[in-house]
């Protein structure tokens, strides 16, 4: 049971996408998931939903079956090939073959038929988040985020950061003291394990980080130490 309240608790920290042209889908969602994730977005399935889909802004994505402009064939392929590890819900009006061919090509994480249960999307949207582990993640600007539990940091459309050993640490230091001037005792002690290291091997760390992302991630505070800027 506390497993389970834990679990629930982190949809709070999730945002969702709805791709639906059906206003019943549209109504049934709006009135039982107003209030219980982070960020609910519905769109109607028109050319701009896939820029949106893959912007890094959203954890889990549902898609109707129903969709006009793309098809749902097309629709899927973009949102994977834009965004691979965006997990996904398929809704529909039928369990027509075809659908669940290209549901399952496209790694859905299952399949529901409409009309929608409420607590069968409840239950599916938890259980997908938790399994793919995407329910916390630190935000920064241009679509950078570091997953939590995936211990990766990432680029839009999923695309991992390649830090080496050092940096990576750096940063991970940084986030969990978030808010606070991180004193450059304190790093060499937990990103070099107190191995020698001159400022200037720090600076040079920082230097190549600023390079991987951008320039504001890190802060220098003179002859203090280094700040990350606030997650969004």
């Amino acid at each position: 049971m506390l497993k389970t309240e834990k679990n629930i608790r982190k949809l709070y920290n999730a945002k969702l996408l709805v791709i639906s042209n059906d206003d019943n889908v549209k109504n049934t969602i709006e009135n039982e998931f107003d209030d219980y994730f982070k960020e609910l977005k519905l769109v109607k399935g028109s050319k701009e939903v896939v820029e949106l889909a893959s912007s890094n802004s959203f954890d889990i994505v549902i898609i109707d079956t129903d969709v006009k402009e793309y098809s749902f064939s097309e629709l899927c392929s973009e949102i994977t090939s834009r965004a691979p590890t965006l997990p996904k819900i398929i809704i529909s009006d039928d369990e027509d073959s075809e659908n669940i061919i290209i549901a399952v090509n496209n790694s859905a994480y299952t399949f529901i038929s409409k009309p929608l249960r409420v607590k069968d999307i409840k239950l599916a949207i938890i259980m997908c988040l938790n399994q793919t582990k995407r329910g916390d993640k630190v935000e920064f600007q241009n679509g950078i985020y570091f997953d939590e539990y995936r211990d990766q940091f990432f680029k839009p459309g999923g695309v991992i950061i390649d830090f080496t050993r050092l940096e990576k640490s750096f940063l991970k230091l940084l986030i969990q003291k978030r808010g606070k001037i991180i004193d450059y005792d304190t790093i060499k002690d937990v990103v070099w394990k107190g191995k020698n290291m001159s400022i200037y091997t720090m600076r040079n760390i920082v230097n190549k980080i600023r390079q991987k992302t951008y320039y504001e991630i890190i802060r220098n505070h003179s002859n203090k130490g280094y700040i990350i800027e606030e997650s969004k």
